[in-house]
C-alpha cells in the first residue's frame, strides 16, 4: 500500500467527519440560544458576560467551520480552530467532572443540568478522539474533493526529460519553476485563510447579535400571584426568606418536598418562614419531547393566578410519587393538570379558567424568566435553596436549623393564617384580578 496515496483519502473521510460533526452540533444551539447560553453557565466556569458570548457565538462558529471543512477550504486553519475547541471543551468535562458538577456536556444540545448519572467517561473519550481526528487533519491538510485540490490543480510542475534534469540549466529551471509554484501556492494560502478568517469572526459577531435578540423573552413576565425574581411568594415577610428552585420532573425535588414540605408550610402559617417557590424547566428533555418541566411549571402558575394557596396545594400534588413521571417517560397531559386542579379544590369557575390558562400556555414566558434568573444566580441543580440569600443544602434538618437561626436574630413572628379560599371568595379574586390575602 502506498501510503502518499492512500493519505489524501484518509484526510477527506476526516475532514467530512469533522465538518458534519460541526454541522450536527450546532443545530439544536441555535434553535434554542437563550438554553444553550444556560448551559454554558452551568459548568461555572465563565463571567456572565463570556457566559453569553459562548452561548450565542459558538454555535455560529460550529457552523462556519462545518461549512469550511465540507467544501474543503482553510481546511488547516479549520483543522487547528477545531482542535482548539475540542482541547476547551475537554477541560471543560474533565474539570466538570472533578468538581462534581452535574450536567450533560451539551455539546450536541440537550446539555445543561441533569438529574439523571453524570458519568463522563464517554464524553472524555468522544472529544479525546475528535481532538486526535483534527490533529491529523491539522498536520496533513491535503485532500481530494475539495476547493483547495480544485485551486492547486495547476501547482505541480511537470519535470523534464531524465537528459535535461541531468543538465545544470535543466535542473535549475525545473528548481525554480517549483519554487515559484510553491510560493504562489503560499501566497495564495495567506489570502484565503486570512480572508476567511476575517468572514468567520464578522459572522460569529453578527451572530452573536441575532442570538441574543432570538434569546430575549418577550411576553408578560409578572402575573398576580408571582413574579420572575421572586416566583410564588407563601406567607407574610418573615425573619426568614426561603428560596426554594425546582422542577416538577426532577426526583431529587420529588424527595425534598416529601421531607420538608409539611414543616415548611407550618413555619410559613407560624410566620417563621417565607416561602418562595421559582419553578424552573430544564428537564423537558426527559419527557419524550412532551416538555413536562416547561408544561407543569406553567400549570402550577396557573394556579398562582386563584391564589397562593392552591398554588401550594396543586404544587403538592404534583410532588407526589403517583403523579411525577418518570425521567425519560411521557410527561402527564394537560387533562391531568385540570384533575389535579379540581383535587387541589378550584371551583368549576376556576377550573374553566385554569384549563384555558394551561391550554394555551399562557405563563410561557415567565417560566422562561423564572428559569433564565435562576441560571443567573448561579443555580446548577434543583432542588436548590437559600435562606436569606445564603445558600443551604437541600435537607430538611439543614432548612430548618437555618430558618430556626434566621427566627432567633430577627423580629418576633406574627402568625396569621388565611384560609383557603372559598367557592365565593376565591371565584371574587379571580374575576377581579386581586389576589387571594397572603398568609
Amino acid at each position: 500500500m502506498n501510503w502518499y496515496r492512500v493519505r489524501p483519502w484518509l484526510g477527506t473521510v476526516v475532514r467530512l467527519v469533522l465538518g458534519a460533526v460541526w454541522i450536527w452540533a450546532s443545530l439544536s444551539k441555535l434553535h434554542n440560544p437563550r438554553r444553550f447560553v444556560q448551559d454554558v453557565r452551568a459548568y461555572d466556569a465563565t463571567p456572565e458576560w463570556l457566559s453569553k458570548g459562548i452561548g450565542y457565538g459558538l454555535p455560529v462558529l460550529e457552523v462556519a467551520i462545518g461549512v469550511l471543512l465540507i467544501v474543503g477550504i482553510a481546511v488547516r486553519l479549520s483543522a487547528i480552530a477545531s482542535a482548539a475547541l475540542f482541547l476547551v471543551f475537554l477541560v471543560g468535562l474533565v474539570e466538570a467532572s472533578a468538581r462534581g458538577i452535574k450536567l450533560s456536556c451539551g455539546c450536541f444540545g440537550g446539555g445543561g443540568l441533569t438529574d439523571g448519572s453524570t458519568q463522563y467517561t464517554w464524553e472524555i473519550l468522544r472529544d479525546i478522539g475528535l481532538l486526535a481526528l483534527a490533529v491529523l487533519l491539522a498536520l496533513w491538510p491535503l485532500t481530494y474533493l475539495s476547493i483547495e485540490t480544485y485551486l492547486a490543480r495547476h501547482d505541480y510542475v511537470d519535470p523534464p526529460s531524465p537528459k535535461r534534469m541531468r543538465t545544470e540549466a535543466g535542473s535549475r529551471k525545473y528548481t525554480a519553476q517549483v519554487e515559484a509554484k510553491r510560493k504562489a501556492a503560499r501566497e495564495r494560502a495567506l489570502y484565503i485563510n486570512s480572508s476567511l478568517a476575517i468572514v468567520v469572526v464578522l459572522i460569529a459577531l453578527i451572530g452573536v447579535g441575532v442570538q441574543a435578540k432570538r434569546a430575549k423573552i418577550t411576553g408578560t413576565i409578572d402575573t398576580t400571584n408571582a413574579t420572575a425574581a421572586n416566583g410564588v411568594t407563601f406567607g407574610k415577610p418573615a425573619a426568614a426568606t426561603v428560596d426554594i428552585y425546582e422542577d416538577f420532573q426532577c426526583p431529587n425535588c420529588l424527595n425534598f418536598e416529601t421531607a420538608t414540605h409539611t414543616t415548611l408550610e407550618a413555619d410559613a402559617r407560624a410566620n417563621k418562614a417565607q416561602l418562595r417557590y421559582h419553578t424552573m424547566s430544564f428537564l423537558d428533555s426527559s419527557s419524550n419531547g412532551n416538555r413536562y418541566s416547561s408544561r407543569a411549571a406553567n400549570a402550577a402558575l396557573c394556579a398562582a393566578d386563584v391564589s397562593p394557596d392552591l398554588f401550594l396545594k396543586f404544587h403538592d400534588i404534583l410532588f407526589t410519587p403517583a403523579v411525577q413521571p418518570k425521567e425519560g417517560s411521557n410527561g402527564r397531559p394537560d387533562s391531568d393538570f385540570v384533575k389535579y386542579a379540581q383535587q387541589a379544590g378550584m371551583t368549576a369557575a376556576q377550573v374553566t379558567t385554569f384549563t384555558s390558562c394551561v391550554q394555551t400556555d399562557q405563563h410561557k414566558s415567565l417560566v422562561e424568566a423564572i428559569t433564565e434568573n435562576a441560571s443567573k444566580r448561579g443555580v446548577t441543580g434543583t432542588p436548590t435553596v437559600y435562606v436569606n440569600g445564603k445558600k443551604v443544602d437541600a435537607t430538611s434538618a439543614a432548612v430548618t436549623a437555618a430558618i430556626a437561626a434566621a427566627d432567633a436574630k430577627g423580629p418576633k413572628p406574627s402568625p396569621s393564617v388565611t384560609p383557603s379560599p372559598s367557592s365565593s371568595s376565591s371565584g371574587a379574586a379571580a374575576a377581579t384580578g386581586s389576589p387571594t390575602p397572603s398568609k
